[in-house]
């Protein structure tokens, strides 16, 4: 049974990033239904986290909870939102080999 979990959150949807995606992330840490916890911002969410301060505020209390927030160099460059990404304190890096890595080491997945 997996102890760990990295969440995928690729929908543009604001109310399934911030409700239960992100709900989901920051309830599995606090209240220590997994040992580890991981949140991808991958694609058209991107876009979304780059322009909505209320899903960026979100992700800070998840990174206050210790959770590590990333997201997708290739998208974040390609749509020139790098920069807004950083400022917001998330690690912007290649993710495929990350994904890649945490399955192979047995972790879970849940995909928003």
């Amino acid at each position: 049974m997996a102890t760990k979990v990295f969440i995928v959150v690729s929908s543009e949807d604001k109310e399934v990033v911030k409700g239960p995606a992100l709900m989901y992330a920051l309830n599995a840490a606090k209240r220590k239904w997994m040992d580890e916890v991981k949140v991808i911002i991958f694609g058209p969410a991107q876009k979304l986290t780059a322009h909505h301060a209320e899903i960026q505020a979100k992700l800070k209390e998840l990174q206050d909870a210790g959770i590590e927030i990333m997201a997708c160099k290739a998208y974040a460059d390609e749509w020139n939102i790098t920069g807004v990404l950083e400022e917001a304190g998330i690690k912007v890096i290649y993710v495929g080999p990350i994904i890649s890595q945490l399955l192979k080491d047995g972790w879970a997945s849940l995909t928003f």
